[in-house]
């Protein structure tokens, strides 16, 4: 919370060997560009408690990512499930500098090999993201991955809206130049 967003990221894995001692199940993976150059790509981790507590979970992940604020601007992908009572549980998290194939590929490869040992089918919920959609169906072979009906509503909302908008220039066109032009992109 003070300091430079570059003690802070120092601090990280000192952090992890902090932890370890507490929670020896505890799963950390960072990788860097090179072994002179210790800049990370992507960091996994999890805490070793989870898998104990997974059992317990509704067989339903949720996957996300959410963009880190602040002068690095990360992106953080997360598996999550909801327990008996409703309540959102955080299972894995994997920091990266970017959303690609490669890093999404990495991570739920690295939950899978962390989780999967429960013989437990689950469904998986994600948006409709294309490098999801297609790393989900290569690492998880027998899930069922359904899209996430908030991210389905707001792609609705906002196709009607700009719909909408386009036919009202439609028809508001005083040429048939513009006319075609805003008919088109309907």
């Amino acid at each position: 919370m003070r300091g430079s967003f570059e003690y802070a990221y120092q601090l990280f894995t000192s952090y992890i060997e902090k932890v370890r001692p507490v929670d020896p199940n505890l799963v950390f993976d960072i990788q860097t560009k090179s072994c002179k150059d210790k800049r990370f790509i992507m960091y996994f981790w999890y805490f070793g408690p989870l898998i104990k507590t997974y059992k317990l979970l509704r067989p339903v992940i949720v996957i996300d990512k959410t963009f880190l604020k602040g002068r690095y601007r990360e992106t953080l992908l997360t598996t999550i499930a909801i327990d008996p009572s409703n309540h959102i549980f955080p299972l894995a998290f994997l920091v990266t500098d970017s959303e690609t194939i490669k890093s999404w590929t990495y991570f739920l490869e690295m939950f899978w090999s962390n989780f999967h040992g429960y013989d437990t089918q689950f469904v998986v919920i994600s948006d409709r993201n294309p490098k999801i959609i297609n790393d989900v169906s290569k690492v998880f072979l027998f899930v069922i991955h359904m899209f996430c009906a908030f991210h389905i509503l707001n792609n609705i909302k906002t196709t009607l809206e700009s719909m909408m908008i386009a036919c009202r220039m439609a028809a508001e066109a005083l040429s048939c130049i513009d006319f075609d032009k805003y008919m088109n992109t309907i």
